[in-house]
């Protein structure tokens, strides 16, 4: 009977995902044409102020290729039906220089774009919003992606008042075996569909994570340590220092298909990290090996 359940569930998630996929074709074919159309009509365009009980942050960073299709990411963040109290492109300093004015208008329209001192990468998205604002909810994405509108309505309205759960759009089913070993990252369920709260949810920053004050170990902001244990996984970084820290996921929204924009390259940083000889689980081996299991992630053997 278990065999038969599984079956029929891992149809259902093989038919969901598909048809997520299919149904997000035509907005894949007109995100840009609606962002622009969406970006002329602001000034008319409704928007209300988010629930949360302190500063919203949404925080993003992003490189010199992904600059010619970064400010269609950056407006449907400031096109949002609930307005964040800032919208923060944290940079590289020396990438600055290198910004299209396309993106430099958009400081006139809520942008903040923030200065960082050493280019870390994907780090750069949280670790400055963290040590600059310790007591705002943070919001995270990345800058290839086209935001509905209700993304960041749906992020804050779920919020419950307990700070030691995180919110997000997306993310996988971290598995562990019987005697509770962390399973191969190829061997984790994708895009899952489990709402949670779970702790074996394992959050994707880039779809839209919401981290309330507080949610984070101490050590989060240590970036020597997070770039000497998982250079190249940020994601595993945020979710080994909330786990440590006794924090819970909750997956919200209908975990629609991420659109990325055409010719952005998409996310060839999780192509990486999905490596069978390194990637992901080379760097997990090494936050287990310092950290050891996270308290959430229950040790069973």
């Amino acid at each position: 009977m278990n065999l038969i359940r599984d079956v029929l569930a891992q149809f259902r998630y093989r038919w969901l995902r598909k048809y997520k996929s299919l149904a997000g074709s035509n907005l894949k074919r007109n995100a840009t044409a609606i962002t622009e159309k969406q970006w002329l009509q602001r000034d008319v365009l409704e928007r209300q102020k988010h629930p949360l009980p302190g500063q919203l942050i949404v925080n993003l960073t992003s490189f010199p290729d992904r600059f010619p299709t970064l400010h269609l990411t950056l407006k449907s963040l400031l096109l949002q039906s609930v307005q964040a109290d800032k919208v923060i492109l944290w940079l590289y300093e020396s990438d600055i220089k290198k910004l299209p004015q396309s993106i430099v208008s958009l400081q006139k329209s809520g942008l903040t774009i923030a200065p960082v001192s050493t280019d870390t990468r994907s780090y750069k998205k949280l670790i400055p919003a963290l040590e600059n604002y310790p007591n705002a909810f943070h919001v995270t994405a990345d800058d290839d992606i086209y935001y509905r509108p209700d993304w960041l309505s749906t992020l804050t309205s779920a919020y419950t008042g307990n700070n030691r759960e995180i919110l997000c759009w997306r993310a996988h089913y971290l598995r562990q075996t019987k005697t509770g070993h962390i399973k191969p990252y190829r061997q984790w369920y994708p895009k899952s569909e489990v709402r949670g709260p779970d702790p074996n949810l394992f959050f994707t920053s880039g779809a839209g994570v919401l981290f309330p004050p507080g949610c984070f170990d101490e050590r989060v902001t240590d970036q020597t340590l997070a770039l000497s244990l998982a250079p190249y996984a940020d994601d595993l970084w945020w979710f080994w220092l909330a786990s440590m820290n006794s924090c819970i996921i909750r997956r919200v929204g209908n975990n629609p298909k991420l659109i990325n924009w055409k010719g952005s390259g998409g996310n060839s940083l999780w192509q990486f990290n999905k490596r069978d000889n390194g990637g992901n689980d080379a760097q997990l081996h090494t936050l287990l090996s310092h950290f050891g299991l996270p308290p959430t992630l229950e040790d069973k053997g």
